[in-house]
């Protein structure tokens, strides 16, 4: 088999193993430590931006501009009637218009606030699902009937540079994640071709003793997949411990930007995949680095 390391007992003699003695499995457990932490991130990141992109996708906020202060507010009662009679509407919240001057300070000043200027009245509302635009463009038509110039804005619409920026950042650590798989193949192939020339003359004593390529290839095999299995427990082990800290720490931010960022539980089976992947990884490289180079060498 071609991932098969099971090798009897005098065979493993040839090419001793080092169990964590030697540097490699060290620098497989680094590498992995940090494949699994850049894996954690695009997790999270991705649950992240699919429960948010969820939820702001079903929520629209809704304005209406009138000067006169007793008008606006028959307007807003009148729309969140007809809102909470439309089929889909889940939540219907009118926005105070202190509320809305609190929002609008940051923005404009307390100084100007405090003169008499006109605040939109808004409307928070939440749909059971994602509403079409032509939804919501029927929508505002019926709405426009009670509020001439109403606006609809679904929060979809001003988080959507955000969203880009999170896709941004999910091809990065996919990028890292493959650029640090590559550098771990390129370890192993380093190592093989070392422990190669270091058992040149075991190597050649097999041949000679009737033995072939793929014979010498299962005995570096097996020795690299013992050294990425036991990096990659170290490296699993190491990353675990950081994620769980980092998952405390998020659980115990009373930010609200923080409050809902936590790694997926779906994701723990993932990372446990990666070392495996990464030690069947191993085996490929160092069996094909040592067949390549026997056809050179003999």
């Amino acid at each position: 088999m071609l991932l098969d390391f099971a090798l009897p007992a005098h065979d493993r003699k040839l090419i001793p193993e080092g169990r964590l003695s030697g540097p490699m499995p060290w620098v497989i457990a680094i590498m992995l430590f940090l494949t699994l932490l850049v894996a954690a991130a695009g997790l999270t990141l991705a649950d992240a931006a699919r429960q948010g992109g969820q939820d702001l996708s079903r929520q629209v906020t809704v304005q209406i501009i009138e000067t006169d202060p007793v008008r606006r507010v028959a307007k807003r009662e009148a729309v969140t009637r007809n809102l909470r009679k439309t089929n889909g509407v889940i939540s219907v919240q009118p926005i105070a218009d202190t509320d809305v001057r609190a929002l609008l300070e940051p923005v404009l000043g307390a100084d100007i606030l405090d003169v008499d200027v006109p605040v939109p009245a808004l409307i928070d509302v939440r749909f059971d699902a994602a509403p079409s635009p032509a939804m919501l463009n029927g929508l505002r038509m019926s709405l426009e009937r009670v509020a001439p110039g109403i606006r609809l804005d679904p929060h979809s619409n001003w988080m959507a540079p955000f969203y880009r920026l999170m896709d941004m950042l999910l091809w990065l650590a996919g990028a890292i994640f493959l650029l640090l798989l590559v550098a771990t193949s390129a370890v192993v192939v380093l190592a093989v071709r070392s422990t190669l020339n270091t058992h040149r003359g075991t190597i050649e004593i097999m041949h000679l003793m009737g033995g072939t390529d793929v014979q010498a290839a299962r005995l570096f095999q097996r020795r690299m997949a013992l050294d990425a299995l036991l990096g990659g427990f170290v490296g699993f082990c190491a990353a675990a411990a950081v994620l769980v800290t980092l998952n405390n720490g998020f659980a115990a931010a009373q930010s609200g930007l923080l409050s809902g960022v936590a790694f997926p539980v779906a994701g723990w089976a993932i990372l446990a995949i990666i070392p495996l992947a990464v030690t069947a990884l191993a085996m490929l490289m160092a069996r094909f680095t040592v067949i390549s180079a026997l056809k050179k060498m003999l």
